[in-house]
């Protein structure tokens, strides 16, 4: 396994950085595709992430600006999903941002060097589970009192299945809503968080060699 990638920022050349923008309109609709798909379909899972994720895993060279553009990409998606599709994604935008922090300060230290090696074996398809559920958790946390206070619970996702499900077993709103989160977002974010690193893998070499 390689070592982590630098914190520090890396000045990108012009080229590159003009590339490292459309890379992240790019991420932006990968975001707003998937969000559209799952939303029609009414998945128990979202999925509305990946490039977000994509992208704070390659964006390390940049340093805080590779966050606030890893937030950006997050934000931009929910912007659009909501003008285009879904309203309720408006005020989620908070959870984008803590899913991009948390890919770009936690994940992509810890795995964003295997991600973008050939090799890629138990070790690390286990460390990348524990910081899917890591990240699921996270964002969670941040949702939770976004659907419970805002939406009542209910916010048309297919894991309001679950919460409905929990209140009818007597638990509260918010527990049902925490409950809720906690056991479809670890598996949700463990899913992106490997499409995302799947993205990563499959972006040409020369290219990630300018950012990662």
């Amino acid at each position: 396994m390689s070592e982590p990638a630098s914190t520090s920022a890396i000045p990108l050349a012009r080229e590159s950085e003009t590339f490292l923008y459309a890379i992240a309109g790019l991420c932006v609709a990968i975001d707003v595709g998937l969000g559209a798909i799952v939303n029609l379909v009414k998945l128990p899972v979202y999925l509305d992430a990946v490039g977000t994720i994509a992208f704070a895993l390659l964006a390390g060279r940049m340093g805080f600006r590779g966050f606030l553009l890893s937030a950006f990409v997050g934000a931009a998606a929910f912007v659009l999903t909501g003008l285009v599709f879904n309203p309720v994604v408006f005020w989620f935008i908070p959870t984008q941002v803590a899913i991009a922090a948390y890919s770009f300060y936690v994940a992509r230290p810890l795995i964003g060097g295997f991600v973008s090696e050939v090799r890629f074996g138990l070790k690390q398809i286990l460390l990348m589970v524990a910081v899917g559920v890591g990240l699921g958790i996270v964002a969670g946390a941040v949702s939770a009192p976004i659907i419970a206070y805002v939406f009542g619970g209910i916010t048309g996702a297919g894991a309001s299945l679950i919460v409905a499900a929990l209140l009818k077993t007597g638990a509260n709103l918010f527990q049902s809503v925490l409950a809720s989160g906690f056991a479809s977002e670890p598996i949700d974010k463990t899913i992106q968080l490997f499409v995302a690193g799947a993205l990563v893998r499959a972006t040409p070499s020369r290219v990630r060699r300018l950012f990662i």
